[in-house]
């Protein structure tokens, strides 16, 4: 019976993959550095990016940045050439009561289980595996989860979340905090 258990959760869940096709991890990558550009992350201004959000005028960062406001530049900078977007990944855009904090790229189908996240400019953000047994797996795990639980978290495509299996998540989303 045992035996018979272990089959059936197995040809449940697809086994991972163990490295994400190519042409997805170059797209998830190209559009974390879209993402991050059009909301001012990652210090993607002073490079000479011009980001669509409005945070209050040259050289002040001193307006706050509303979920609307970041949904829809993030919306507009993945428009076109993202077609990836919705099969085979999803973006999880990470708020606080500033502003949008970080972006995360989650794998969905056979990119499931990886993730890319900002990162500053001339470094590479590559899909890197989901897992507790690395440093960079590990923040991923805490990304995921922190992603899934706030409820102030922007999804691209809207309708779609990673959570299923997410790690550390509280039984229902946590409610938004007053700043």
């Amino acid at each position: 019976m045992t035996a018979a258990l272990l089959t059936v959760l197995m040809m449940a869940s697809p086994p991972p993959v163990a490295k994400v096709p190519p042409a997805v991890a170059r797209e998830m990558a190209e559009v974390i550095v879209a993402v991050d550009k059009a909301l001012g992350l990652e210090s993607w201004e002073s490079h000479g990016a011009k980001p669509c959000v409005d945070r209050g005028g040259e050289g002040s960062q001193i307006k706050d940045i509303g979920a609307e406001e970041a949904r829809r530049c993030a919306a507009a900078a993945v428009e076109k050439g993202f077609p990836g977007l919705g099969k085979s990944y999803l973006l999880a855009i990470l708020m606080a009561s500033i502003g949008p904090v970080t972006v995360v790229a989650l794998g969905t189908g056979e990119a499931a289980g990886w993730a890319a996240y900002s990162c500053d400019p001339g470094r590479k953000c590559p899909p890197l595996k989901i897992t507790p047994t690395s440093k960079w797996g590990k923040r991923l795990v805490d990304r995921q989860a922190k992603a899934c639980a706030q409820a102030t978290t922007i999804w691209l495509p809207p309708e779609q979340r990673v959570c299923e299996g997410a790690a550390s998540l509280p039984a229902t989303p946590a409610a938004p905090t007053s700043p």
